[in-house]
């Protein structure tokens, strides 16, 4: 099979899916599988479907997958149609809550219950051990949802004894809404005369916070992320609700560990993790859905095969203006042309209310399902943050011209080298590469980097892993200015850089700044932590990501400061700031002061200030040097 990498240029889903078709390679599969899921994976690469990027991602990867059940050898998965049958005839028979009786499932929604329920290992287990589903608001999520926790509490439980399945949600009136759906589809079940006998043979109860199979001993229960109390289960299925909420960041992260580690004991389990897109996207969720954007672009990768990532939003900001995309992130409006009519009559009349009452980005939240930065005073947009990732460094830095940013720690604060390299792409324009490292202090966290990792919602041990920063490894947690001194000197050297200038808050003194003004001879720039002084750089900075001139690498710690800076302001000018302690935006201040000179790298500038009377104004020592040793004739 042809490799294929889209985070790499020249690569394009769309070529890649027609140039197959075009030799062939999904004839059979076109004859032998006429499954939904399948034939919505045609469907929406042959545009008959309208769909966004990422489920045209998760398409290809579904098509690739069934060719791969003969041509890989080593590829241990299969799509067993027998399976996708059998949810399907089941979902078939469940009643809606609403209308008390079953109803017609829409195309995409079929591609999900084949999706997580119809692939399987070599051993007939499920694929997909972790499953993030996502799509904007009343599309169908929990419905979708509710019908596999019942197909795997009756069907899939098999005759086993004492399994235990979940719905969790941020808190506990979320989770109580949730599961006060499940117990009213289960009500409307074992009134059915389909499920009748099953609910009598197996004496399922169903209770205010628990259904219980009392043959079995099997209970599906009720908990919320914020009670902690996901310890010492092991849950068969499990269904993460609204895990992108933001207000909950830190305990979905700890509560969804606690929920996989569990279920590593549990042959054939499932975590299914369902949300509409939420304000902040330091989210775990929205973390979860690049990495898995990441995995499916690098098709020619088996990273996280066990890994299924279907997310139905707009691809860009722009679409609110363009009404006939909105099935992208609501899929359900592809149910009948009378669906489609009545919802986008909905939503434009909430876009128009929400455009008068200034609050359109939360239309575009949650009735578009677009991950922003909603705050009024960011920093940046998310839009633009990610377009400034690469997936390799876009120049080679050796020998080349270097601005340094250096912010020096404040207690819990991290230390941080910020290099800025200007450079001019293949077409001629200019471009500014960068780059960084952190130094992360313990002292302010008992040294210990969970606690850390906690307080500042960042994965330092990651980070570290990837060379992007080091932990502090003393026994008292602090950062030693002769580690960081000795790192930047051989980082220096070792890269043969050619330092343009060394730029530092000239309020955050270290004794950094006299051994490199005493020890090297580099240009130094003490910048002034004020609004007066910041504010060109400032606005001159958001001004390249916004026209995509800076390019840096996928470091978590970058993408965490960048998303996190909000922007001060008063009669003198605009700085970068934080909203609170925790927030970490050390990076982005390096970076400011780094910019404070860079900016002007382009415009043949000095910021030296020269006395025009003295003819060594603006050279180097090693310069002045060379006019006095050097040979020559006169």
């Amino acid at each position: 099979m042809k490799k294929y990498d889209f985070t790499k240029k020249g690569f394009d889903l769309q070529t890649a899916y027609t140039e197959e078709k075009d030799a062939g390679k999904y004839t059979e599969i076109f004859k032998n599988y006429r499954d939904p899921l399948t034939k919505y994976a045609f469907s929406v690469l042959e545009g008959r479907v309208q769909a966004g990027y990422m489920i045209k991602l998760a398409c290809f990867r579904h098509l690739q997958d069934l060719r791969r059940q003969k041509e890989d050898p080593e590829f241990k998965y299969h799509y067993d149609l027998n399976k996708a049958r059998a949810i399907l005839n089941f979902a078939k028979l469940v009643p809606d809550v609403n209308a008390g009786v079953p109803l017609p499932l829409v195309d995409f929604q079929k591609a999900i219950l084949c999706s997580i329920v119809a692939w399987r290992d070599e051993k007939d287990r499920v694929r997909y051990v972790r499953a993030t589903l996502s799509m904007a608001r009343t599309n169908g999520k929990t419905y979708i949802a509710a019908i596999l926790a019942a197909f795997y509490f009756l069907i899939e439980a098999n005759d086993t004894y004492n399994r235990k399945y979940l719905f969790v949600a941020p808190t506990t009136d979320q989770s109580r809404v949730g599961f006060d759906y499940l117990r009213t589809m289960f009500r409307k079940m074992s009134e059915s005369p389909a499920f009748r006998q099953t609910f009598k043979d197996q004496q399922i109860d169903v209770l205010t916070d628990q259904i219980i199979s009392r043959v079995y001993n099997n209970i599906l229960m009720r908990k919320s992320y914020e009670s902690g109390q996901l310890d010492s289960f092991h849950y068969q299925f499990a269904v993460g609700d609204e895990v992108g909420d933001d207000k909950y960041i830190g305990k979905i992260r700890t509560g969804n560990g606690k929920i996989t580690s569990g279920q590593a004991q549990e042959p054939n389990h499932v975590f299914l993790q369902i949300s509409t897109a939420y304000p902040d996207s330091n989210s775990q969720f929205y973390k979860d859905q690049r990495l898995l954007q990441f995995v499916m672009e690098r098709d020619c990768d088996r990273a996280l095969d066990d890994n299924l990532c279907l997310i139905w939003e707009q691809d860009a900001l722009i679409e609110v203006d363009k009404p006939e995309t909105w099935c992208k992130s609501n899929p359900i409006m592809n149910l009948s042309p009378e669906k489609k009519d009545q919802m986008l009559k909905s939503l434009l009349s909430e876009r128009e209310n929400k455009m008068l009452d200034g609050s359109i980005e939360e239309f575009q939240n949650k009735s578009l399902n677009l991950w922003l930065q909603v705050k009024k005073n960011t920093y940046l947009q998310l839009d633009d943050v990610n377009a400034a990732i690469v997936p390799e460094e876009p120049v080679n830095i050796f020998g080349r011209a270097v601005y340094i940013g250096f912010d020096k720690s404040n207690f819990s604060d991290d230390t941080a080298l910020v290099f800025v390299f200007p450079y001019l792409d293949g077409a001629n324009n200019q471009r500014f590469y960068i780059k960084q490292h952190s130094w992360v202090p313990l002292a302010r966290a008992q040294n210990n980097i969970e606690i850390k990792e906690k307080q500042d919602g960042i994965n330092y041990r990651d980070a570290e892993r990837k060379g992007y920063c080091d932990i502090a490894k003393n026994e008292y947690g602090y950062i030693d200015d002769g580690v960081i001194f000795n790192w930047l000197v051989d980082f220096v050297e070792k890269n043969h850089l050619d330092v343009q200038y060394f730029c530092y808050d000239q309020w955050g003194m270290s004794r950094m700044i006299g051994w490199i003004e005493q020890k090297l001879d580099w240009k130094t720039m003490a910048v002034k932590n004020v609004i007066q002084t910041l504010t060109n750089p400032t606005i001159d900075l958001r001004q390249k990501f916004d026209t995509r001139e800076i390019r840096y690498l996928d470091d978590p710690i970058i993408k965490y400061s960048l998303k996190n800076a909000v922007l001060f302001s008063n009669n003198n000018g605009i700085k970068v700031d934080k909203e609170k302690a925790t927030t970490k935006i050390d990076f982005v201040d390096a970076l400011i002061d780094a910019w404070y000179t860079a900016m002007f790298h382009f415009d043949d500038i000095s910021l030296e200030k020269k006395n025009k009377n003295d003819p060594f104004a603006g050279m180097s020592e090693q310069q002045i040097n060379d006019y006095f040793t050097n040979n020559f004739s006169f």
